[in-house]
């Protein structure tokens, strides 16, 4: 038998790593889309979504959903907050009238 020779052997072993990296690649792919999905917790406890920039995406993403929701007049959630509040003193106010008999509309009440 002949021996193969030094470029075969460096063939083989290139072609080796090259099937290590692609393995290796698609178990992160695997592991961080079942991060995503919530599924297969654990696997890979050095793997986290950190490492891929993932929540770095996620912040840019609500950063510039919140910039076009403002540009579109949309109500920031303080000005939700604001707004709530307002809206339970109201409902407070007319509920006291309405126990006083203050709120009838004119014209509805009880005839004398």
């Amino acid at each position: 038998m002949e021996q193969p020779g030094k470029a075969e052997v460096l063939l083989r072993a290139g072609l080796k790593a090259l099937d290590n990296v692609r393995n290796d690649v698609a178990k992160r792919q695997a592991n961080v889309i079942e991060g995503l999905l919530g599924i297969g917790q654990g696997k890979v406890p050095s793997l986290g979504l950190d490492s891929f920039g993932i929540r770095k995406f996620e912040d840019v993403f609500d950063q510039r959903v919140a910039t076009a929701m403002q540009r579109l007049g949309m109500p920031d959630a303080a000005e939700v907050q604001v707004l709530r509040d307002e809206v339970a003193r109201l409902r407070e106010r007319v509920a006291q009238l309405e126990g006083t008999g203050a709120a009838t509309p004119r014209g509805r009440g009880t005839k004398r």
